[in-house]
């Protein structure tokens, strides 16, 4: 029996059941794409990488991105790595490799899978165990660039150090590429004990564990060495080496290994890794809970139900009240927990304190109670005590609902007695006096100014020898919720959370400082030693009052409330939720400071590296850059700060990881980004031009200033040469106008000349003095006739063609009297012919009919004939003037014997006339002379051919 109880001994000093460090839970309902996690890695920005049931996914410390593909056969894996080109890598439990690359998980072009067994990552060199043989993948490429062959069927395990790769199979090979493999032998006991093998390297040799057996063997120098475990296990499924010990991960948590003792963590959670990041945090994967995530191994948790409320250090044990009605004792040599008070009442209890002078614990639930050294309650009232503070070892001080007062504990004298004494209420069981009626909440003293001080519903008030008076903030009263002292000072915590503090002269000052570290509002803290413990919304603050400096040394999350705190013998103790934390107050990890990854650099929604940005196009202006905060402090998100160039910082969300730059302007920009703290950060720079577009350049604007300086040169001559051409044209216009009615002039001039007035007034002289009354009559009204009408005509510029041919027609009517019988004329209108419409210019046909009288026909002997029709040829009116005159050689002959110099005025005049109608008025009027001869060339007479555009 004896020997029994030896063994038992042995065995439990063995395999023991380690206290659980507090660890935060991270599992879907924080992002976490599946609970089922399978690996731990940690990449060379920080970033921390799952193999989980989803797949492969990133977290920063808040956010987690997952990354799969429709390439993939399936998603569970394992074996995360990081090659030298930054690109993460894994393989599924297929056996298939895939890597994430710009943020796409690509696949490697492998030709076959032999199952899921660890690659491995030499430099820029892959290692894949393949049918019969080791394929070798350059980083580079990903091209296969060289095989290994192999004639081992069955490769059980791999491993990779610095510079080789290992495998086992039928024997221990090595691969140092490009050198050949080398072979090391196996034992036949090796092969059956260690029939699934895992290993490590612990201590420069390998450390081999086997998923099914107790047994482990440790390998180095070509030397095995088989070794048993003291504790017995049914299942590992990992093995890692952290703090230069042996973790085996298995079905019922975690076993350390360590001087062949064995120590159990979390046993109620299938452990598939445990990891250790850069920053000493611990990660441990499970196969259906998610992950834990323990800042401090060293820390300790203890569950505890009903949930703790307030603590009191008694007796070389902490007091803990809990929600329900319940006291336990936890014991600060071994940290075990036994009740010390239960009641069934269900009430909180919200203040405790123990007297180990009088050995009684004083505490409020439903009732405030006194319990003695039995732990039993020996004395109760039916008041509500909300805060109860020490005095001396005879007086207590108290705040409760409708009084507030001193509580007498012993009967040893004290300088209170009198005022007590003064107050007493009597009768009564607790020998308390009333110092103010009115609803307390919270008490403090200073045995600085011996002052007693109450946050009341009235005002903050104290209490001396001198009697009680109120302390008033700039005349203000002042309402609080909480009162702390430390040392010659009270600190006060008002209901609007603003805090204030009390010197012994009892002079209120705003403290300020807490303003400077903290961005959120706090509306509970405690003084312990010379630290105030600060509560938020999202930790615990401790703020050291000889330092003057502050750190974050408790995280909170939404299933993690701290209701007290306190340190005893260089511990710290949380009262959560969950039960109690504990942190050793020197020894403390501090959570790492947070850091600002960029993740990306967009351009226009193309991805650019960072060295790329240098010198942008003009239209390549909008500029998204993608980043992370790096912190895996629990339930905190920084925000980040940017400012372009020289201007002010601007606050992104807390939620937003992508600043977005939109139509930048051209110009040299250097983009800065910081998070936003308390606390001196790194910043990082972004340095990048836009280039003005072409148009902007500087040369492009002195040639293009040029050429606009030469245009508007041009602009400028073409348009004085325009003016100087359109006041030619004005001139010319003028010119032609003047020259167009001295045409006109002559023309009236040759119609109504001396030598027509002459022969006309003879003609009828001669009708007078032949008494051929009726003729005379009959010429001179056709006289007086043409006149008027040739007078009346020169006042326009166009007549219709019916009044030319009346003209026309008095005019060869007087003429004709001259002659004799022998002179005949026709006037000949083509069918169609508008003469009451059409119109021809005044005074145009009258001078060549006049020439083919005067100087065609008048010399004719024999029949004097004169032909003058009109037709229409498309857009043209035809006039055709045709003698059987002399024809104009003969006549011109005549005029010659006259008059040698002699040319004809009306022709030479009519010539003019035409040219400036044609060049003013652009008629485009045509004259054609026709000579006709017979077959003797003896003249037939003349015929003139004038076509004008017919106008209306």
């Amino acid at each position: 029996m004896k020997f029994l109880k030896i063994i038992l001994l042995l065995l439990f000093s063995q395999f023991t059941f380690g206290q659980n460090p507090y660890y935060y839970s991270i599992d879907r309902t924080n992002g976490l794409p599946s609970n089922s996690v399978y690996d731990i890695f940690q990449d060379s920005k920080g970033f921390m990488w799952f193999a989980t049931g989803k797949g492969l996914c990133r977290y920063d410390g808040s956010v987690f991105k997952t990354f799969t593909s429709d390439i993939q056969t399936s998603k569970s894996g394992s074996c995360i790595n990081e090659d030298s080109f930054g690109r993460i890598w894994y393989i599924n439990f297929d056996g298939y490799l895939y890597y994430v690359e710009n943020g796409e998980l690509k696949n490697l072009p492998q030709k076959e899978s032999v199952g899921y067994i660890k690659f491995g990552i030499i430099e820029d060199k892959l290692f894949l165990i393949q049918t019969k043989s080791v394929a070798v993948y350059d980083l580079k490429t990903l091209q296969l660039v060289y095989t290994y062959h192999l004639k081992d069927e069955y490769i059980r395990a791999t491993y990779t150090s610095n510079s080789k790769f290992y495998f086992v199979g039928e024997h221990i090979y090595e691969i140092d590429y490009p050198n050949k493999i080398k072979t090391y032998p196996l034992t036949e006991d090796f092969r059956k004990t260690l029939e699934v093998p895992i290993i490590q390297e612990l201590n420069n040799e390998f450390f081999v564990v086997s998923k099914f057996s107790n047994y482990y063997y440790t390998y180095k120098e070509n030397q095995l060495s088989k070794k048993k475990f003291n504790s017995s296990f049914d299942f590992i499924q990992n093995l890692a080496i952290i703090d230069n010990a042996p973790w085996l991960c298995t079905p019922n948590g975690i076993i350390k290994y360590e001087n062949e003792k064995a120590t159990t963590y979390f046993s109620d959670f299938n452990v598939s890794y445990i990891f250790k990041d850069k920053q000493q945090n611990y990660w441990i994967s499970t196969v259906n809970s998610g992950l834990l995530f323990i800042q401090d191994f060293k820390n300790n948790f203890i569950p505890l139900s009903p949930k703790p409320t307030v603590f009191s250090s008694y007796d070389n044990q902490l007091l803990i009240g809990t929600e329900n009605d319940l006291i336990f004792g936890l014991q600060l040599n071994d940290l075990s927990v036994n009740t010390v008070y239960k009641n069934n009442s269900n009430h909180p209890i919200n203040q405790i304190i123990g007297n180990e002078k009088e050995k009684n614990i004083y505490f409020t639930s439903s009732k405030f109670k006194i319990l003695n050294n039995q732990n039993i309650v020996s004395n109760e009232k039916s008041f509500a005590v909300k805060d109860i503070k020490k005095i001396d070892d005879t007086y207590y001080s108290f705040a409760a609902s409708g009084i507030c007062g001193l509580f007498k504990v012993s009967d040893k004298k004290s300088k209170w007695d009198s005022l007590h004494n003064k107050n007493l209420n009597a009768p009564s069981n607790f020998n308390e006096s009333a110092l103010i009626k009115s609803n307390g909440k919270s008490t403090a003293f200073n045995p600085e100014n011996n002052c007693i001080y109450y946050a009341t519903n009235m005002g903050l008030k104290f209490v001396n020898s001198n009697g009680v008076n109120e302390i008033k903030f700039q005349n203000k009263t002042l309402y609080v919720t909480n009162l702390q002292s430390y040392k010659n000072t009270v600190y006060a915590l008002s209901t609007s959370e603003e805090l204030y503090k009390i010197d012994s002269k009892n002079t209120v000052t705003k403290v300020s400082i807490f303003e400077k570290h903290l961005k959120e509002r706090f509306t509970k803290f405690k003084i312990q030693e010379n630290s105030i413990f600060i509560f938020t919304t999202n930790g615990i603050i401790e703020y050291n009052l000889i330092k003057n400096n502050y750190r974050k040394i408790l995280p909170l999350t939404s299933d993690l409330e701290v209701t007290d705190v306190a340190i005893v013998k260089d511990q710290i103790y949380f009262a959560t939720s969950k039960g109690i934390i504990v942190k050793n107050k020197f020894k403390n990890k501090e959570f790492t400071k947070p850091e600002l990854i960029i993740n990306e650099i967009k351009v226009n929604g193309i991805l650019y590296k960072e060295n790329n940005l240098s010198e942008l196009e003009y239209n390549q202006n909008d500029i998204t850059v993608n980043f992370s905060v790096l912190s895996f402090i629990p339930n905190e998100k920084k925000s980040v700060l940017y400012k372009i160039n020289d201007g002010n910082w601007n606050r992104l969300d807390a939620d937003n990881k992508n600043l977005i730059l939109s139509s930048l302007s051209p110009g040299d920009y250097n983009l800065f980004l910081k998070i936003d703290a308390n606390y001196e950060t790194k910043i990082k720079q972004i340095d990048f031009k836009i280039n003005k577009p072409f148009w902007l350049n500087t040369f492009f604007l002195i040639y293009m200033s040029l050429i606009i300086i030469a245009l508007l040169y041009t602009f400028y001559k073409y348009q004085i040469q325009k003016i100087e051409k359109k006041n030619q044209l004005l001139l010319d216009k003028v010119n032609l106008e003047k020259n167009l009615n001295q045409s006109k002039l002559k023309a009236i001039k040759s119609q109504m000349n001396p030598h027509f007035f002459y022969n006309a007034l003879n003609t009828i002289q001669s009708y007078i003095l032949s008494n051929d009354k009726k003729q005379a009559v009959s010429y001179l009204s056709k006289f007086s006739t043409l006149t008027r009408t040739i007078l009346e005509m020169s006042e326009k510029e166009n007549i219709t063609l019916s009044e030319e041919i009346k003209t026309l027609g008095l005019y060869l009517d007087i003429e004709k009297a001259r002659f004799d019988e022998d002179f005949s004329y026709e006037i000949n209108i083509a069918y169609g012919i508008d003469i009451e419409n059409i119109k021809i210019p005044s005074m145009l046909l009258q001078p060549y009919v006049e020439n083919a009288v005067k100087h065609g026909l008048l010399h004719k002997k024999g029949e004097k004939k004169l032909t003058i029709d009109f037709e229409r040829i498309f857009d043209s009116l035809k006039i055709t003037i045709d003698d059987n005159g002399i024809g104009r050689q003969k006549s011109a002959e005549l005029n010659a014997i006259k008059n040698k110099d002699h040319l004809s005025f009306a022709t030479e005049a009519m010539q003019n006339r035409i040219a400036l109608l044609n060049q003013y008025k652009q008629k485009n009027i045509a004259i054609n002379f026709d000579d006709k001869f017979n077959k003797n060339e003896q003249s037939l007479g003349t015929k003139v051919i004038i076509e004008i555009p017919i106008t209306y």
